[in-house]
């Protein structure tokens, strides 16, 4: 058999027009070393670039092929597995391979490869489930993937602290009978602190070094250890952040989401994927089950079941309501009846509640935001306050002190535009303003703000008030005697879409650090308590609010109910590129200003036309690339949010 002599390579170009492989010969030299999945450089365009190769052939219908420069690896990295999913992945996204492999395979630390890899022991097996099987179905789920099985499922976790709501112990049940059935399993968590917490009981369970750990803060060298590992079929657990869930293990049997919602989970950098998408395309090209697990549930996971593609695992809500931590709702109207309450900027009710959980433990401020407060306003108008210097708003950056947050300036005496009075207020406070307050409140307790760069991972099992804003909620090894939920209408009131499910989500993950309702533990929602969102955690029915809200989305023509693809850019930029097709059956909603010479537009289709939408996008890009049209451009497809994050 004739030895090939041709390298087909993706090369590591941005430019859209150029998403295809290239035809090198490969010299003599690095016959041996020119492996499919090698990194190589190339000349290309009269540059040395680098490049991934991907196929072998014997010859090319090119003449005159440029030569293969240098393997840069022989280490085997994108193998056609691996190529095959980054290339699913780019069309799913209208985006390119290069772009998407960026995310996809760390960055090479040569001595990490050359150096010796250390062993991976088998993992040990759990010695029971007692998570998983407290749900409908969920010793059957077990049992398929025991038996190398493929389901995909949506779990919703009680809102708990331990027994039905362990989330995370749920997952390691889960891991362990994909295990038992001789595939490997890739765990993605949203936050790295996330990520810190799930390895230690991880390794708990199945030992410290049969658990792999995939994340860019742990380190260049760290993390392609890692991965080499997994390409290498030596980890058969690979627990890491978004970019994890591209993870080579072998026999991949299981794919594990953790809290789908948390915005964490989509790349910020283009062609922005998200690793639930990514789970799913993987899932589907390699016959493995998928997972998706968390406390509340995202429209796009309601999608899918709607669409019967995801089985549901969750308990009803009547069943909810019995094994979770109950939840109440009050207003703000009664504040005014007791004059502490009134200074803390909580009713009564509220007070009274911190009062009463403070004598049996730690108890969860939770709160929207972090410092003192977003901005200052006049408290007889209620005007946003201005700097009379530059118009920029007012903040207080210490007690009874008011300046600019844009040019600094600190007014001797700040006077109203509007009515003229000297009177601020600040309409919200933040973690450290409310934990000042209540310190002074309640003294003798101690106060723990928990936010920002002063993030807690842990505190006592002991009377103390814990304020922190959603994610940096400190655990309680016990539980929280209870949780106090704070400005419900602010987290609802945010400029985004998906504000209500948003709010439902971090409600949720801090329910689920209270204790259950047999140990006293309970939450309570200051805010709007008709308000749907607020209902549904009352009522312990987030099934049913998502399927309303996924309901409304449909109605109003907005993703997952249908297939959109956001353009931003400079004004000219963006009307260039939608004069680059005809775009008949999409329908264009824009361009819309959205900023300093900033422009929007929204390409919308029905799902059963998705494939036909991207295709035309990165079509439409790829002539804005070989035009070499001007002006800054980004294209979302699926975007998470209509704000600019």
């Amino acid at each position: 058999m004739p030895t090939p002599r041709v390298a087909r390579v993706a090369v590591d170009v941005p430019l859209a027009h150029l998403d295809r492989l290239f035809d090198y010969e490969i010299p003599d030299a690095l016959v041996e070393d020119a492996v499919v999945g090698a990194r190589v450089k190339v000349p290309f365009s009269g540059q040395i670039r680098d490049g991934w190769l991907l196929e072998l052939a014997e010859s090319s219908e090119v003449a005159n092929l440029a030569r293969l420069r240098k393997v840069v690896s022989p280490e085997p990295l994108a193998t056609p597995r691996v190529a095959g999913l980054i290339r699913a992945v780019a069309d799913h996204y209208a985006g390119s391979w290069s772009d998407v492999a960026r995310l996809a395979i760390p960055p090479r630390h040569a001595a990490t490869e050359k150096a010796p890899q250390r062993e991976w022991p088998e993992p040990k097996p759990l010695d029971a489930a007692s998570v998983l099987p407290a749900y409908p179905e969920g010793s059957s789920l077990l049992e398929a993937l025991a038996e190398g099985r493929s389901p995909k499922v949506l779990w919703q976790a009680a809102a708990v602290h331990g027994g039905p709501g362990d989330l995370i112990g749920g997952v390691i049940e889960a891991v362990d009978a994909t295990l038992r059935s001789g595939r490997s399993a890739v765990v993605i968590l949203p936050t790295a602190r996330d990520l810190t917490a799930a390895l230690a009981r991880f390794r708990a369970v199945f030992g410290h070094g049969a658990v792999g750990s995939l994340a860019s803060e742990n380190g260049r060298s760290a993390r392609y250890r890692a991965y080499l590992a997994a390409s290498r079929g030596e980890a058969r657990i690979i627990l890491g952040t978004r970019s994890a869930v591209f993870a080579p293990v072998p026999d991949l049997g299981l794919i594990v989401i953790v809290d789908d919602g948390n915005d964490q989970h989509e790349e910020l950098r283009a062609p922005h994927p998200h690793a639930r998408s990514v789970a799913i395309l993987r899932a589907s090209r390699e016959d493995a089950g998928l997972l998706i697990a968390g406390h509340g549930r995202s429209t796009d996971a309601q999608a899918l079941v709607e669409r019967g593609w995801l089985r549901e695992l969750a308990l009803s809500p009547g069943d909810a309501r019995r094994v979770s931590t109950p939840v109440r709702a009050v207003v703000e109207q009664d504040r005014q009846r007791d004059p502490t309450a009134a200074r803390l900027r909580i009713p009564s009710v509220a007070f009274r509640f911190l009062r009463d959980h403070l004598a049996r433990g730690p108890v969860l401020v939770h709160v929207p935001m972090v410092g003192y407060s977003g901005s200052l306003s006049c408290a007889r108008c209620g005007n946003q306050a201005r700097c009379s210097r530059c118009a920029g708003p007012m903040r207080e950056r210490t007690k009874g002190a008011p300046e600019c947050a844009l040019c600094g300036h600190r007014p001797a005496r700040w006077s109203c535009a509007h009515c003229h009075t000297s009177q601020l207020r600040t309409p919200l406070p933040g973690a450290a303003r409310t934990a000042e307050e209540l310190a002074r409140a309640f003294p003798g307790v101690l106060a723990v703000n928990s936010s920002a760069d002063r993030i807690r991972d842990e505190v006592p099992d002991e009377s103390a008030i814990v304020v922190a804003t959603p994610g940096a909620e400190p655990e309680a090894a016990g539980g929280y005697a209870g949780v106090l939920i704070l400005d419900a209408e602010v987290a609802l009131g945010r400029a985004d879409l998906r504000a209500a499910e948003e709010a439902v989500r971090r409600w949720s993950n801090a329910a689920a650090l209270a204790r259950n309702p047999h140990d006293g533990g309970s939450v309570l929602i200051v805010g709007p308590s008709a308000h749907p969102a607020v209902q549904a955690m009352v009522r312990a029915d987030l099934a049913g609010f998502a399927a309303r809200e996924l309901a409304d989305r449909a109605d109003a023509g907005l993703a997952p109910a249908v297939k959109l693809a956001r353009i931003v850019g400079e004004g000219d930029a963006v009307r260039d590129f939608l004069d680059n097709d005809d775009w008949e059956g999409i329908e264009i909603l824009g361009p819309t200003e959205v900023g300093s010479d900033r422009w929007a537009a929204l390409l919308r289709t029905p799902v059963d036309r998705a494939k036909d939408l991207t295709r035309r996008v990165k079509s439409a890009a790829a002539i804005r690339s070989a035009r070499k049209e001007r002006g800054l451009l980004s294209i979302t497809v699926d975007p998470e949010s209509l704000e600019d994050r």
